[in-house]
C-alpha cells in the first residue's frame, strides 16, 4: 500500500479547527514545513492530499478519471449542493452531463455571454464609490450572481430575479461558513437555526428553479438562447451532444435539468 505524503501530526479534530479558523495560513504553514505535497486529516472528510507543483497538478487533471474521482472527494459538499450536482459525479454520469452542458459554452454563444458579462460588470462598477475603500467581495459576488441569473436563466428583471438573487446571496453567505460542513451541525432546529435557514433557502431556490424549468418547457425556445432554455427541452439528440453515430434521443428529467443549472 502506498504511503501518503507527510503532514501535520495534530489530531484530526485540531486540524479541522485550524482549517475552519484560518484555512489559507494553515495551508501556507504546511507548504513551508512539508513542501509542495502534504496530507491533512479533517475528521469530517476523507484524508486530503494537497499538491501545488504545476507539473503535478497538470498530471492530476489529465490523469485517469476512474482512479482520480473528484466527485467522490467532494462528498463533503453534498448537503449543500445536493446529490445530483455535477461536482459530485464521477465516471460515465459525469461525462454525460458535462457533454450536455458543453454546447452551451462554445463559439458564438460564448461571445454573446461575454457581452452580457461586460454589461453587468460595467453597471456594477458605475455604482462603486470613488475615493474611498470598500469591500470588493460582495460586489464580485453580485456580478457573478447576475451573470448566472441572466445567462443561465434569462432573468434580467421581475420578482423571480429579485427573489432568486436574494435567496442565493443568503445561501452563499451561510454556506461559506466552514462550520456548516461539519455533519454534526447539519441539523434543522427550526427556521432560526443556521442549518434550518439553509434548508429553507434551498427549498425556496428549488421551487423557483423547478418553476422556471416548467415554464421553459411549456413556452419552448421562442428565440431565447439562455442555458435553461437549451437544457429544458424535452429531447436532446445525441448527434448534437456527443457527435456520435447513435442518434437515439436523450431524455432529461426536471431533476437532471435542475442539477445542471443549479448555481
Amino acid at each position: 500500500m502506498a504511503t501518503l505524503p507527510p503532514g501535520p501530526k495534530l489530531p484530526a479534530i485540531l486540524q479541522l479547527l485550524h482549517w475552519i479558523r484560518r484555512p489559507i495560513p494553515f495551508m501556507e504553514e504546511c507548504t513551508r514545513r512539508y513542501g509542495d505535497c502534504f496530507t491533512i486529516r479533517l475528521l469530517v472528510a476523507p484524508t486530503i492530499v494537497f499538491f501545488s507543483d504545476p507539473d503535478t497538478v497538470k498530471e492530476i487533471f489529465t490523469g485517469d478519471a476512474e482512479q482520480l474521482r473528484a466527485g467522490e472527494a467532494n462528498v463533503v459538499l453534498k448537503p449543500l449542493l445536493g446529490q445530483h450536482s455535477l461536482l459530485l459525479l464521477d465516471g460515465a454520469r459525469h461525462l454525460r452531463e458535462r457533454r450536455l452542458l458543453m454546447p452551451s459554452f462554445h463559439g458564438e454563444r460564448m461571445q454573446a455571454y461575454g457581452e452580457v458579462m461586460r454589461a453587468i460588470t460595467d453597471r456594477s462598477i458605475e455604482r462603486w464609490p470613488v475615493g474611498r475603500p470598500f469591500p470588493i467581495h460582495p460586489q464580485m459576488q453580485g456580478i457573478t450572481l447576475d451573470v448566472i441569473l441572466q445567462t443561465v436563466f434569462g432573468l434580467d428583471e421581475g420578482a423571480d430575479l429579485v427573489r432568486l438573487r436574494d435567496r442565493l446571496t443568503r445561501l452563499l453567505s451561510l454556506g461559506a461558513n466552514p462550520f456548516m460542513l461539519i455533519p454534526w451541525l447539519q441539523t434543522d432546529l427550526g427556521p432560526l437555526s443556521p442549518w434550518g435557514q439553509i434548508v429553507r433557502l434551498r427549498r425556496d431556490i428549488d421551487e423557483i428553479l423547478f418553476a422556471q424549468i416548467a415554464r421553459r418547457r411549456a413556452a419552448g425556445r421562442a428565440g431565447r438562447e439562455d442555458i435553461a432554455v437549451r437544457l429544458a427541452k424535452f429531447v436532446f439528440v445525441k448527434v448534437h451532444i456527443f457527435d456520435a453515430e447513435d442518434q437515439q434521443p436523450e431524455h432529461l428529467s426536471a431533476d437532471e435539468v435542475h442539477s445542471l443549472i443549479n448555481p
